[in-house]
């Protein structure tokens, strides 16, 4: 598997898919209502990435096997910690999942956070899923904080 710089008609497809699926998760987590997910959506997103793939600090990549593109990329740099970097998008696509190239792809970009300069690497994950958390904590991830909710 190969890491390599997001082409900017890769960035293209990915953007659109994203913001919806960043959407869902945050109104399935409840953040969210599904009336204004979408917008909310997408103005983080316009505040994150202004310039989109040409925002400063900001890293895309997509995973390559055999030729075929089977996840993505997006870190950038901390605002507030300058030898730190933030993991917003991670992804393995369903089909490839399960088949140990997320634990190959974390280590693509533990590497490449380190060429890049930074000392540590942050992440979020949402509460619900827990493979996902599973997964972070097998790879030395600790837990730095924790929200949570309840219904009333």
């Amino acid at each position: 598997m190969k890491l390599e710089k997001m082409s900017a008609a890769d960035y293209e497809k990915y953007i659109v898919g994203t913001i919806k699926e960043y959407a869902l998760e945050k109104e399935q987590a409840g953040a969210w209502n599904a009336k204004d997910a979408l917008q909310l959506a997408e103005e983080e997103y316009q505040r994150l990435l202004p310039f989109g793939l040409e925002t400063k600090e900001n890293y895309f990549y997509t995973f390559n096997n055999e030729g075929k593109t089977i996840g993505y990329l997006w870190f950038a740099k901390s605002k507030s910690q300058a030898e730190d970097a933030f993991i917003y998008d991670f992804a393995i696509d369903p089909e490839f999942q399960n088949k140990g190239f997320g634990t190959q792809a974390m280590g693509k970009i533990f590497i490449e956070a380190h060429r890049l300069g930074f000392k540590n690497l942050s992440l979020h994950v949402f509460g619900s899923n827990q493979r996902a958390v599973h997964v972070y904590h097998k790879l030395g991830f600790i837990t730095t904080d924790l929200t949570m909710r309840r219904e009333l």
